[in-house]
């Protein structure tokens, strides 16, 4: 079966929105996972290969958005498996200092520390892409947190879904389920872009 391994975003949680709808979708198709990431880089590379041990790469596919986007392109090169990417980050050491100090988990009462280190970890994770084929990445031209151009450049030579307008949460998101659908439960076909 077709393990779906979720990671969230910054300051989110494993229940976000795009997290529900992927669950709900899939039930009963693929076995979920989404760890909270709600730690510092070093820990959550450690959650990470500790969640996907023993999962056969080829069954697995793992889907982040935004900082979780980043940390998506780093587990699938680091085990080989496939990825979809919701609004990347592209460089998120360089955005971390904004936040550097105590932070509000959304939707919660629990806090996260963000310390300098966390940029040098950041930047320790930067992975080249091996194979574009094994990505497919969702871009929206309306991101109001990060300028979806970097993501789009950065992921050139990836299979690429151009939402005109949209913004970082991807608003109607269960509208590309079908098409994100395709990709997991079937072999990845020719890299090509679709503008939306």
């Amino acid at each position: 079966m077709t393990t779906i391994v979720y990671l969230h975003g910054f300051r989110s949680t494993p229940n976000a929105m795009k997290a529900t709808v992927l669950r709900d979708a899939w039930a009963g198709k693929a076995r979920f996972l989404a760890p909270d990431l709600n730690v510092s880089p070093s820990e959550v590379q450690v959650r990470l290969l500790e969640t996907v041990k023993g999962i056969d790469p080829a069954s697995l596919v793992v889907v982040g958005a935004s900082l979780g986007g980043f940390y998506a392109h780093w587990l699938a090169e680091k085990v080989g498996c496939r990825a979809i990417l919701l609004n990347p980050v592209t460089q998120p050491w360089s955005l971390i200092q904004h936040y550097f100090g105590e932070q509000t988990i959304y939707g919660t009462d629990r806090t996260i520390t963000v310390t300098p280190k966390f940029a040098v970890e950041l930047q320790a994770m930067e992975s080249v892409i091996e194979e574009p084929s094994r990505y497919r990445v969702i871009l929206c031209t309306g991101d109001e947190v990060l300028d979806w151009r970097k993501a789009h450049q950065k992921y050139a030579d990836c299979y690429q879904i151009v939402i005109d307008g949209n913004n970082h949460m991807i608003e109607g998101f269960e509208a590309w389920v079908p098409e994100l659908e395709k990709f997991v439960f079937q072999a990845p076909t020719a890299t090509e872009e679709i503008d939306a």
